[in-house]
């Protein structure tokens, strides 16, 4: 019991002193359009195996399709900017960051052609394992942590991320386990708890955004607020003591509330984190919680979204719908319909309404970047809101086979490349990619 005592999981590293503008932070990460003028955000779902299987599909698919721009052959898929990742989709969103071009090469042989879930259970029925689960500061995301590292990220830490990203600004969220609000690996969020997310290693954060609850066990950070000179900004204490009223105010004010209560280091000592799908399975909410916090002008300046010409905003769903039979049955449901429907249900309906607010906000960023664009006398950048969704495959036998398509964490290799090649199909059927497709195209022909 002595021995058991001393296995701990890695614990986050205190910040001597806060400074936002550096290291992995939104600020510091020169965020700006590349060459094409094209500013484009890319959000993977939740749904293990799955969501990594589909959103690799978008990814070879943006490889595949080629423009030019001030007479350079360029691709989609070097114009990815920002992506954000949840749960399953953060496996691919953190590889991506790390390697860019590499994913493309090896995350298949990697990761969507390994069993990934036989060796996850191998790691915590061994002998080996055994015993240092038996420590209350251990659990079994340090053990699927260390999987990720020896299958994925070798070590690598976000400073690793920050100094030599081959690849977009990656944002992984996992769930506050007490607010139920997103928490996003930024620096910005670990200013909050004077924390150094440097030396954070990227298999912790994805770890975290993958803790399926009773699956896998919590992630702890602690927290060392108080002790960095971290000065809240004025827009976050605003908008977290605002009275005004409205949908966008009311949600300001909750997400500031949520991320200022991790300044009170005596009431949270410790922030144990969850499955981002919990709080924002679409990662939609990440975008919208910026918006909200920093306001819409700050928001625009560290994306220096008028420098671009379109702003292309792309979501990766792969939530599944499986098809249910308890309905047919007078038995009581059993323990794992019980345990699907405390996760399924809640998470299912908020991705709807994820939905919803996603579509009103980008129609709002529209008339915002007219207003704007009229205001300087310069055109108004097109906009692209691209939904790619298992839901929306037109075969109904394809999408009812791809919606009964279980969350794990390893799928048969024909089922990954059934869901690889719907992500073309998804992109053929939507209307704002083959719009984009065009104005490029159009733009190609005029150079």
């Amino acid at each position: 019991m002595s021995g058991c005592s001393l296995v701990h999981y890695h614990i986050n590293d205190p910040l001597p002193h806060a400074h936002t503008d550096q290291d992995y932070s939104i600020a510091s990460a020169n965020l700006e359009p590349g060459e094409g003028k094209i500013f484009m955000v890319l959000m993977f779902s939740g749904g293990g195996a799955r969501s990594a299987a589909l959103g690799y599909g978008v990814l070879e698919e943006f490889a595949r399709q080629r423009f030019q721009s001030n007479g350079k052959r360029m691709r989609l898929f070097d114009e990815v900017d920002l992506v954000y990742g949840v749960s399953g989709g953060s496996i691919l969103a953190a590889y991506y960051g790390l390697h860019g071009e590499r994913v493309l090469q090896d995350f298949d042989s990697r990761f969507l052609s390994l069993d990934f879930q036989d060796k996850i259970v191998s790691r915590v029925i061994s002998l080996s394992s055994q015993w240092r689960l038996t420590s209350p500061r251990f659990g079994r995301s340090d053990l699927l942590e260390e999987q990720l590292d020896e299958v994925l990220f070798d070590k690598a830490t976000f400073g690793d991320m920050a100094s030599g990203r081959k690849g977009p600004f990656v944002i992984i969220s996992a769930t506050d386990m007490s607010t139920g609000g997103r928490f996003d690996f930024t620096q910005e969020t670990f200013d909050l708890i004077c924390s150094d997310l440097n030396t954070f290693r990227l298999s912790r954060a994805v770890a975290a955004s993958s803790a399926v609850p009773l699956v896998f066990s919590p992630v702890t950070l602690w927290n060392y607020a108080g002790q960095c000179d971290y000065q809240v900004p004025d827009s976050m204490r605003l908008a977290a003591d605002s009275s005004s009223r409205g949908r966008l105010a009311a949600a300001s004010r909750a997400r500031s509330r949520e991320l200022l209560s991790y300044i009170d280091r005596e009431k949270r000592p410790y922030i144990h984190l969850l499955d981002g799908g919990l709080a924002d399975n679409l990662s939609i909410r990440g975008l919208l919680d910026l918006e909200a916090v920093m306001g819409g002008d700050e928001v625009r300046r560290d994306f220096r979204l008028e420098e671009a010409n379109k702003f292309v905003l792309v979501v990766v769903n792969a939530q599944n719908d499986p098809t249910h039979t308890i309905d047919h049955s007078a038995d009581v449901p059993g323990f794992k319909d019980v345990i699907r429907a405390i996760g399924d249900i809640p998470i299912a309906r908020y991705t709807q309404e994820s939905e919803r607010v996603m579509q009103t906000a980008f129609d709002r960023w529209r008339e915002s970047a007219r207003e704007m664009a009229a205001k300087d006398g310069r055109p108004m950048p097109k906009m692209y809101y691209i939904n790619i969704a298992l839901k929306n495959m037109e075969n109904e036998a394809q999408r009812e086979a791809l919606l009964n398509v279980p969350t794990s964490l390893y799928l048969p290799k024909a089922t990954v490349r059934e869901l690889r090649g719907a992500a073309t199909t998804l992109l053929d059927a939507s209307p704002d990619f083959q719009q984009l497709l065009r104005d490029l195209n159009a733009h190609r022909k005029k150079d």
